[in-house]
């Protein structure tokens, strides 16, 4: 990739920060809670070890959360394992911050950050067990592609910040964006491609999103991508 192409990449953003409807409840978490739940991004790279009060089995990151549906059932699932949500709009953060208190989540905390801006400058590489987008923006449309997350520059990311063994997966409702991202998995070396009796019983345990129940509601079919680094 050349310098140009490099900097288009990192400022082409895979999100767009509209007017995004926030209630007074969230605004109080975020303002309220944030000591407490949310991981502040510095100069240097975030060192998970000080962030929880235990070291757990896995860490496992949730890219995009979104209301937190998932995310707060999988860190209620997985309690031996630490939790990361990263997002970037505020009200699916505040929203996540008020359940994590009620539910006395201690294995849960938040990133309110660009995925892509984090993994380039703050996440040290071999970090995560597990790396879980549940239905990023697909752009449909083809001026847009630029704009999707999951290409091959960011899925470059993906595989330095896994450790050796450490998942990656993805669902989607999208196949055009399910196969473009196959695609680009098939020419980057080091990903192993699980047999179905190795799927992780962290994914098979994963509630279903709002988004997902409204997919299934309306008939669409949800594909999944699991791959292992090498």
């Amino acid at each position: 990739m050349t310098l140009v192409q490099k900097e288009h990449f990192l400022s082409s953003k895979s999100y767009v920060l509209r007017n995004n409807r926030i209630t007074k409840a969230q605004r109080k978490a975020l303002t309220a809670l944030r000591k407490d739940y949310i991981l502040q991004v510095g100069k240097n790279p975030l060192d998970f070890s000080k962030a929880f009060k235990k070291q757990g089995d896995f860490l496992i990151a949730d890219i995009g959360f979104g209301s937190g549906e998932s995310l707060l059932s999988l860190a209620e699932n997985n309690q031996n394992s630490n939790i990361i949500g990263i997002e970037v709009y505020p009200s699916g953060i505040g929203k996540v911050l008020n359940q994590i208190k009620q539910r006395n989540l201690t294995n849960l905390k938040v990133i309110h950050q660009d995925v892509t801006t984090l993994f380039k400058s703050f996440i040290l590489n071999e970090t995560f067990d597990y790396l879980i987008f549940l239905y990023p923006d697909p752009w449909p449309k083809r001026k847009h592609h630029k704009r999707r997350l999951l290409r091959k520059e960011f899925l470059d990311l993906v595989q330095k910040k896994l450790k050796p063994g450490g998942f990656f997966y993805c669902k989607t409702d999208w196949e055009e964006y399910f196969l473009s991202v196959e695609k680009e998995f098939s020419c980057q070396k080091g990903w192993l491609t699980p047999k179905e009796k190795d799927f992780p019983v962290v994914l098979k345990n994963l509630s279903k999103t709002n988004y997902e129940n409204k997919a299934v509601k309306e008939g669409r079919k949800t594909l999944e991508l699991l791959y292992r680094k090498g």
